[in-house]
């Protein structure tokens, strides 16, 4: 690729942007009778556990059951047969999650399988487990609107909260917001891309927002090739503040991106704003994003596919192709995945 038309032109770019009605088509898939449950354990890697991110974040503050994302083989002691496992990993094959399914069904757990096929899937109809099959045919970090919806309609129909009518809200919106970037040709999406070029982003939302935070991080090391951080305020003012606003040169290859949320509590925009202000006194060079809406699950959609676009133009800046994924596939053959 070598400018901003080839970027927007390629099949990557296509998906991307077709956020919105992946998570449209997923709310319509029908699903099998959901065991109900008084804990919630979400299991999977990479994009599979950020669907589960995003709705725990948006679920934490509206539902009195716990819903843990695990990020591991093992799970924490409370995992037992009074929690639902909903194991979730787009392609079928990822050993983690497989491992972590064998732990489920020897722990009794209640078990929820979100798939597009490969050994899950297999696994999971051999036990007669709940079966949650998705659509296939595209590279995981692509297929986040699919998980996303789907996992929504299961947590509604457990009860947990309304996520599947708040995501059906968000929709139309998230359409708009796309539609109305690919009118101005993402300029804001390539001006971020610019900035990110020969730089070490380090992405901030707020606490209850850093699933898009984890998302920007996330995108930038797959399709970008380069390294990001994440984090969350107001913990970075109690820690990395210090380090940012260091007199050394080792910063200099660093830039904050502040996800800013302008519906926070007065006390968090002071304080991010102060933060701000420090660090400019410090001549660094920041990005923000004001972001607005009625839920912290629609701020968080509005940021990621923001930042799932930077990641593709940046990656263009970059010479970089987005798609291929050679790191990943070599530490599964590589790696000893015996038990």
């Amino acid at each position: 690729m070598s400018d901003r038309e080839d970027a927007m032109d390629t099949e990557l770019f296509k998906q991307t942007v077709g956020f919105p009605e992946q998570i449209e088509s997923a709310l319509e898939i029908e699903l099998p009778e959901i065991p109900p449950a008084a804990k919630i354990c979400i299991c999977g890697m990479g994009t599979s556990a950020l669907a589960g991110e995003i709705l725990a974040d948006f679920t934490n503050n509206r539902s009195k059951t716990q819903l843990h994302v695990v990020r591991r083989t093992d799970f924490p002691k409370w995992v037992d047969e009074e929690t639902c496992v909903i194991l979730i990993s787009y392609s079928g094959n990822t050993r983690e999650t497989l491992l972590a399914y064998d732990e489920a069904v020897r722990r009794k757990s209640k078990i929820v399988c979100m798939t597009s096929g490969g050994e899950l899937q297999t696994k999971c109809i051999g036990r007669k487990d709940t079966l949650v099959l998705l659509p296939g045919g595209m590279q995981s970090r692509v297929a986040l609107g699919l998980m996303l919806g789907a996992l929504a309609s299961v947590l509604e129909r457990m009860g947990i909260s309304e996520t599947q009518i708040e995501l059906e809200r968000i929709v139309p919106i998230l359409k708009n917001e796309r539609d109305a970037m690919l009118e101005n040709q993402c300029l804001i999406a390539r001006l971020i891309a610019v900035k990110l070029v020969d730089k070490i982003p380090v992405i901030y939302g707020l606490a209850n927002m850093k699933s898009s935070a984890l998302r920007w991080k996330n995108q930038i090391n797959e399709n970008s090739k380069n390294i990001s951080f994440s984090g969350s305020i107001p913990e970075f003012n109690h820690n990395e503040i210090v380090g940012w606003t260091d007199d050394s040169t080792n910063n200099k290859n660093f830039i904050p991106v502040i996800l800013y949320d302008d519906n926070a509590s007065k006390m968090v925009r002071s304080m991010t704003d102060t933060s701000i202000g420090i660090l400019s006194d410090k001549k660094l060079s920041i990005i923000t994003n004001h972001v607005e809406g009625s839920s912290n699950l629609e701020k968080n959609l509005k940021c990621i596919i923001l930042g799932d676009v930077v990641s593709i133009f940046l990656a263009d800046l970059s010479g970089t192709d987005p798609v291929t994924d050679q790191p990943l596939r070599e530490v599964r053959d590589r790696a000893d995945l015996s038990v």
